[in-house]
């Protein structure tokens, strides 16, 4: 065997650990450099993208133990068997190169975001106005309190010739104090904000943590309902973290859906960002499953003749709401939905214009005009309630209608008017075409209709063999069809006259 399970799998997550653990010190790293918020969002969209796939990993690993162990038997794989393998291999390494890809953008995202704060320029801040790039004093130098004032200065709103404020603080020459006080307001603020900042950056955290949350913040920035909770609590400096999360596991959405479907999010919504970014290359998780499940839904559109096989667009979509409701193993689900798209469609043989279904559909209507012509009728005369022959049709499939009880109801209605004893054959599952067999035979005999299928069995003539009072035997039937205007045109009605005009002349002495 060329591959070793046990070390693909043992490399595998040494060199992802590594991974994890550079990420780690890279987010720590960042923090203490102050980078922007908004790098260290991205940065941690795709650490969470990538937290998202382990547990497909940990399947396709749970999956290579198992055929770890039956190596190690020794026992040989099977030409079917190999291919799995081979699959299962293939698919994993992708993954992997996935998730490395993920955490590897992730640590690009902070490096890059470092390099543009290391690059900027240091400006300190001192008493007197900002200094220089070189740490020179401002152009003002340093001011002093002017001659005979105290330290209590001044505290109203006027300029000074060089106060100091109430703190002791010296206050430069001309400055009015009113302004003074706006713009430490204004600092105020922005300390705020860093501080609002802080408080969204605190209540990710928490969610993201909790064990019965785990939800990323790509989930916050695109579930409407999170992200109103998420500014609820950032505007609320009286809302604690716990009151925050219990908004989260009261909120509709969180509890509508599983753990499993709040991944399927968030792959989505990466997938979505690498797309707008112009970096989907169909290597993600979430790619490979659509086109996985776009693939299986095609197949099975076409095994039930489902317009929707030809229909890429649909397709597509119905992958995606599939994927996101973790409904793509469901094929109840899936067969029930592709039936609605059972339809006539056209084709061309011979170089002309052909409509009709196909696939399942085909079967199930060529058994319903069976089950009609059999018993005397046209389709539409069978069908149940009001429903026309598509919907039927789309109702076989879905299985909402059992094809076998539409042909039993045609033959009780096929025995409504009927001698009991024909009343009773139906009812034991023949039809009337098999309980008027014999004298269709006969009658295409006499009347040389080379098909007896062609004989209508409504044709009062066949219905006149079988009434209240008894079955007619074949012999008075024949006799009965000589009666038939249709004989006369028969090539063995001419020949009885022929014969019998011949017979006359001979009566008369004209022919010897």
């Amino acid at each position: 065997m060329a591959v070793n399970v046990d070390k693909l799998i043992a490399n595998a997550k040494k060199a992802q650990e590594a991974a994890r653990t550079a990420a780690a010190k890279a987010q720590a790293q960042a923090s203490k450099d102050k980078i922007d918020s908004e790098a260290q969002a991205r940065s941690k969209s795709q650490t969470d993208y990538a937290n998202t796939l382990k547990p497909r990993l940990e399947d396709y690993e749970s999956q290579l133990g198992i055929w770890a162990k039956k190596i190690a038997r020794g026992d040989k794989l099977s030409a079917i068997e190999q291919k799995e393998f081979d699959r299962l291999v293939k698919d994993y390494n992708s993954l992997n190169k996935t998730v490395d890809a993920a955490i590897k953008k992730s640590n690009d995202i902070l490096i890059e975001a470092r390099k543009k704060v290391a690059a900027k320029p240091t400006t300190a801040v001192t008493q007197d106005g900002p200094t220089g790039p070189t740490g020179s004093t401002g152009p003002t130098g340093a001011v002093k309190p002017s001659a005979g004032t105290t330290g209590g200065g001044t505290t109203g709103g006027g300029t000074t010739g060089g106060t100091t404020s109430g703190a002791g603080q010296a206050v430069p020459s001309g400055f009015n104090v009113g302004t003074f006080r706006k713009a430490d307001e204004a600092s105020m603020g922005k300390t705020d904000g860093v501080v609002s900042g802080d408080r969204e950056a605190t209540a990710l955290g928490a969610a993201s943590t909790a064990t019965d949350l785990a939800l990323p913040e790509t989930l916050f920035k695109n579930i409407p309902s999170l992200n109103a909770i998420l500014k609820k609590y950032v505007s609320t400096p009286g809302m604690t973290e716990a009151a925050f999360l219990k908004l989260i596991r009261d909120d509709v959405w969180f509890k509508q859906n599983s753990k499993e479907i709040k991944n399927r999010y968030v792959q989505y919504y990466n997938y979505r960002d690498l797309q707008a970014s112009g970096q989907a290359q169909g290597t993600t998780a979430y790619e490979m499953e659509i086109s996985k499940i776009e693939a299986k839904l095609k197949k099975r559109a076409v095994e039930i003749g489902s317009a929707a096989a030809s229909d890429p667009a649909a397709l597509r979509k119905a992958a995606e709401n599939l994927y996101i409701t973790n409904r793509s193993d469901d094929e109840s689900f899936i067969t029930d939905f592709l039936a609605a798209s059972i339809k006539t469609t056209a084709g061309m043989i011979g170089g002309k214009v052909t409509e009709g279904y196909s696939g399942e559909a085909l079967t199930n209507y060529d058994k319903l005009v069976e089950a009609a012509r059999d018993n005397g009728f046209q389709v539409s005369d069978i069908l149940p309630g009001a429903a026309t022959e598509q919907q039927v049709i789309q109702g076989i499939i879905s299985g909402k209608i059992d094809v076998n009880r539409v042909i039993a109801d045609a033959r009780k209605l096929a025995s409504q008017g009927q001698p009991q004893y024909v009343r009773d054959l139906l009812s034991q599952g023949y039809t009337l075409k098999q309980v008027f067999a014999p004298y269709r035979q006969v009658m295409a005999n006499v009347l040389e209709i080379g098909d007896p299928g062609q004989i209508d069995l409504n044709d009062p003539l066949l219905r006149s063999a079988i009434t209240d009072k008894g079955d007619m035997n074949l012999y008075d039937f024949r006799k009965a069809l000589r009666q038939d205007n249709r004989w006369q045109y028969t090539a063995q009605a001419k020949e009885d006259v022929s014969t019998a005009a011949l017979q006359v002349l001979r009566d008369f002495g004209f022919q010897g």
